[in-house]
């Protein structure tokens, strides 16, 4: 950045919106997965036919794209792949289509134009733009839900094997997955590990969804337990993971979610938060930049080693190390036990 003049610096991060919106159009369209259909290289004039698109304008955006490294125009005027395109795919290992398309980065920007009522009131902006709370609103609204459900699944999914791999779970004999969703990371575990057991606790609407742990015919290794983590979760496991739960909620919430936890664990059990954990000072740091995203959506916010530490000390909590995971992930485990 301090390698162009100020402004220009300024300029390219400002016009990176317009770029944002291009790739959220060529996701929503399936640009990428047009392209493959031709062996790899399409004219514009075939991709229009194939995505319904206007040959002109979507050869500029798609020019406009090549320029910036999302897609390759060759001397032919055909257009290709490249690999930062490659994840704008449906079903490819690591796709991120579904948490960039157009159709969910609407509701998103919808909710950036509220984002002023954020910074003036400390209030979420969806709250603002929809009238509701985000997961209330999401509840009353099945599609947005389903959009928002597979955006999250296409982030975490990758991120399942980094969070399994970094810690020594084969050191416990039961693992409980305290709001585990569909079960990804439990099915994650539970392959990476074959001498343990797993819990998977959430609500019954959820537990009655198609579940990665019974797709990957792990079941019999797993107990479905249903539940609301605000009144109270399973007793009995070593270790009790909540993997991208507390950021969730403000700190309040988040403390009794973990009294909770708290009062089902042994005196040798352990607490693991996977959530983010933010780098002091101003050095570069994705998880900045996902607090802001938070900030806008939800009460809750990404928090630093500080925050955690407190968080765990008033739920009755010792916070005993933190394991960052590998790349690309750029979660931490926070493991604490009983204080």
């Amino acid at each position: 950045m301090s390698e162009i003049a100020p402004h220009l610096a300024l300029l390219r991060i400002t016009g990176n919106v317009m770029l944002a919106r291009c790739i959220g159009i060529a996701a929503e369209i399936g640009v990428a997965d047009a392209i493959e259909t031709g062996h790899g290289r399409l004219t514009t004039s075939a991709l229009a036919k194939l995505t319904g698109s206007h040959e002109q304008a979507l050869y500029r955006m798609m020019r406009y794209m090549a320029a910036n490294g999302i897609f390759n125009e060759d001397a032919e005027g055909k257009f290709q792949n490249t690999d930062i395109s490659k994840l704008l795919r449906t079903g490819v290992p690591g796709s991120m289509r579904e948490s960039v398309r157009q159709s969910w980065q609407d509701v998103m920007w919808d909710v950036y134009k509220a984002f002023p009522h954020t910074i003036a009131t400390g209030e979420p902006a969806f709250n603002q733009t929809y009238g509701a709370d985000f997961f209330d609103h999401l509840a009353a609204n099945p599609d947005m839900g389903l959009k928002f459900d597979a955006a999250m699944a296409m982030q975490s999914g990758p991120e399942n094997a980094s969070v399994a791999d970094a810690y020594a779970f084969e050191q416990a004999n039961v693992v409980v997955d305290v709001a585990g969703g569909r079960g990804g990371f439990m099915a994650a575990l539970l392959k990476a590990y074959p001498t343990i057991r797993g819990v998977l606790f959430d609500q019954t609407y959820v537990l009655a969804q198609p579940n990665h742990v019974k797709e990957a015919g792990l079941k019999y290794r797993c107990d479905f337990v249903a539940g609301d983590f605000f009144e109270s979760v399973p007793k009995g496991g070593d270790v009790y993971v909540l993997k991208r739960i507390l950021h969730d909620w403000d700190d309040n919430t988040a403390i009794r979610i973990l009294k909770n936890c708290a009062a089902a664990m042994s005196f040798t059990a352990r607490i693991i938060a996977v959530d983010a954990v933010i780098k002091p000072g101003n050095d570069p740091d994705p998880n900045k930049a996902l607090d802001v995203g938070i900030m806008a959506l939800l009460k809750g916010r990404e928090r630093t080693e500080k925050d955690f530490t407190r968080l765990y000390e008033a739920a009755g909590l010792r916070l005993t190390r933190i394991v960052a995971t590998a790349a690309p992930s750029t979660m931490s485990l926070v493991e604490g036990v009983i204080a």
